[in-house]
């Protein structure tokens, strides 16, 4: 048995960047920022601020959702799993992508723990 289960909460870099195939389904791409603090660690260096840039992929009704209603700078919570997808690159060398395929995003308040929910 295994489990892939993803929950990150994160700002949205930039707008989404939607596509639509022949078949009226969309995708929709963006990337999440995942902030960690500064700290001082034990020995009393400083560790500065750190930023992971998580790439997101939404399919269906939530790519629609996303489409509709994220934009950049909100932060949101992501639910989904991971995925890893290869390519080849125009030097004919092969790529990996590991990306996050998001099954449901809710809006995060900065005062309170609402949120709006989207997808199923």
């Amino acid at each position: 048995m295994s489990l892939n289960k993803v929950l990150m909460i994160g700002f949205v870099g930039k707008d989404p960047e939607v596509r639509y195939f022949d078949n009226n389904q969309c995708v929709a791409n963006f990337s999440l920022a995942l902030k960690r603090p500064a700290f001082r660690s034990k020995a009393g260096h400083i560790v500065p601020e750190q930023t992971d840039w998580i790439k997101v992929s939404t399919r269906g009704e939530v790519a629609l959702y996303t489409e509709k209603y994220i934009k950049k700078g909100n932060r949101i919570l992501v639910e989904g799993r991971l995925s890893t997808r290869t390519y080849t690159d125009k030097q004919g060398v092969q790529q990996y992508i590991t990306e996050v395929i998001a099954e449901r995003i809710n809006f995060v308040d900065y005062k309170s723990t609402s949120s709006n929910e989207s997808g199923n």
